[in-house]
């Protein structure tokens, strides 16, 4: 898929229920966490840019400023995931199971000869959990992001 071929709809809503300013909290498994902000920058009705920064703490102590960027893109049933610097596509996630009030997106990425297996839920308006699980012949960890809405910015 490339980044100029999205559909016109989502399931759910779930390209709008990104945008906005969100806290965050990570935590990477046998590696360290990070807290910081992240905002989704609508570019136009289908794209949004995501930009993230933060303090990366590592297992043995030290600690860095860490920043990322991805776009988002609404397809149908959910959204894509490019890699900003690049434009190729990190995964393609859809939303397929609503359990209460919580949606689930699942999506997976073959890297090299790694692979990300991952789950999008949706809690509400509030927050929202990203959940990576890394496989491959030298990575074997989790990494868990719980996003908070930042309820001091304007949507």
């Amino acid at each position: 898929m490339e980044l100029a071929s999205v559909a016109e709809a989502d399931g759910g809503g779930m390209f709008e229920r990104l945008l906005g300013r969100w806290s965050f909290e990570r935590e990477i498994s046998g590696h360290g966490s990070m807290t910081g902000v992240a905002t989704f920058e609508g570019v136009d009705a289908n794209y949004a840019v995501y930009r993230e920064s933060g303090e990366l703490r590592l297992q043995g102590g030290e600690t860095l400023r860490a920043e990322q960027r991805y776009v988002y893109a609404k397809v149908e049933d959910g959204f894509a995931v490019y890699f900003h610097d690049t434009g190729e596509l990190f995964q393609c996630v859809e939303f397929n199971a609503v359990e209460g009030e919580v949606w689930k997106g699942s999506a997976s990425h073959l890297c090299k000869a790694d692979v990300y297996d991952s789950e999008y839920c949706f809690h509400g308006e509030g927050t929202f959990v990203v959940r990576h699980a890394v496989r491959g012949p030298r990575k074997d960890y989790v990494i868990r992001t719980l996003y908070r809405r930042d309820q001091m910015a304007v949507r």
